[in-house]
């Protein structure tokens, strides 16, 4: 009903009375499944005011090193990602900085869209040297992980992860693939990955609709 909108957002939820009698269940069947809408963001208990329909948004974390089917999403909701398209380009001044060498070299650039059952919620720009992962692009599907074909068949191990987060507006393509207003802000979170011999294997810009999505932090302390 949240999903098709026939409860729209901040709107309050039948009482459970209702409820039980609509689905034929048990209170406590339906008061466990509105703790776990609450506890997956769906809706919002109100102290003395009953239980309302949230505005949706994506859990992220967004220390994990791995891509988001493999552990950045903390949600149990699955995760679609789509090719929009894999191009051949020659490095520009940037990617030669930011791959670390001095010479050009060829980068197969990966364009992706990731969604769940809500919406896309992230689109993702992967730069990979044509030098280190030749004919990756025979392996690359939409079902398929970026990173397990990087491990599994190129033998590479990630050791060392570096992001950079910023809050922008979207460019004109970005706006398009979201379907948002030019004006609604877009998180820009650059990652690089080093192997164990200190170079830099993988290069990824992937942004997040703002309003979609709420960026997690968890930290565990040994004794």
């Amino acid at each position: 009903m949240i999903e098709k909108q026939t409860i729209k957002k901040g709107e309050r939820l039948p009482s459970e009375k209702n409820l039980c009698k609509q689905f034929n269940a048990s209170r406590i069947t339906i008061r466990r499944a509105i703790n776990d809408l609450a506890r997956e963001g769906y809706v919002e208990k109100i102290h003395g005011k009953g239980t309302y329909v949230k505005d949706y948004k994506k859990p992220i974390h967004i220390l994990d090193l791995k891509g988001f089917s493999e552990g950045l999403s903390l949600s149990e909701t699955p995760i679609t990602k789509t090719i929009i398209s894999i191009d051949f380009i020659q490095s520009s001044e940037e990617m030669m900085r930011v791959f670390e060498r001095d010479e050009p070299f060829e980068i197969i650039r990966l364009i992706r869209l990731i969604k769940d059952d809500h919406d896309v919620f992230s689109l993702d720009y992967a730069y990979l040297p044509h030098d280190i992962y030749p004919g990756i692009a025979n392996h690359l599907e939409d079902t398929v992980s970026t990173f397990k074909i990087i491990n599994e068949v190129y033998g590479i191990k990630f050791y060392e992860s570096k992001k950079k987060i910023e809050v922008m507006l979207p460019t004109e393509s970005i706006a398009q693939q979201f379907k948002i207003s030019y004006l609604e802000p877009v998180i820009k979170v650059e990652k690089k990955i080093t192997d164990d011999r200190q170079y830099v294997v993988h290069y990824s810009e992937y942004y997040l609709v703002g309003s979609r999505v709420s960026l997690n932090i968890e930290n565990k302390f040994d004794d």
